[in-house]
């Protein structure tokens, strides 16, 4: 990662490019601000600054069933970036030095982008 793409402090997943895992970048893009997706065909790379959250219930929600935690997102998940922290409740990844924090934790308001596409108004 360089700083000059706003990754450095970046942590989360790489998931094997399947539904599933799109579903689980689509709440990770809910449930977190200035979210940062890589998509190399193959796989999916998400960035979120310093704290990334996953929560169980916004997936179910997503998906539309039910989500075995942990169990199916390991998966599909091939590495991440980051401390990852895995509960019944949702997933978590996080710098070393950060405070542990809750899946269910997850900030008001997103705003997302895909590597090489324009930033929002707000991402700036």
């Amino acid at each position: 990662m360089s700083t000059s793409d706003g990754a450095a402090d970046g942590v989360g997943p790489v998931l094997q490019a399947t539904p599933f895992a799109h579903a689980v970048v689509s709440v990770i893009e809910e449930e977190n601000e200035r979210v940062l997706i890589h998509d190399e065909d193959a796989y999916l790379r998400v960035l979120v600054p310093r704290v990334c959250r996953l929560s169980r219930a916004g997936l179910e929600t997503a998906m539309g069933a039910a989500v075995r935690f942990p169990g199916e997102l390991e998966l599909v998940l091939s590495s991440f970036t980051g401390v990852m922290e895995l509960s019944e409740d949702g997933a978590v990844w996080r710098l070393a030095g950060e405070p542990s924090v809750s899946p269910a934790a997850a900030p008001t308001g997103h705003s997302a982008s895909r590597a090489g596409e324009p930033a929002l108004a707000g991402d700036r």
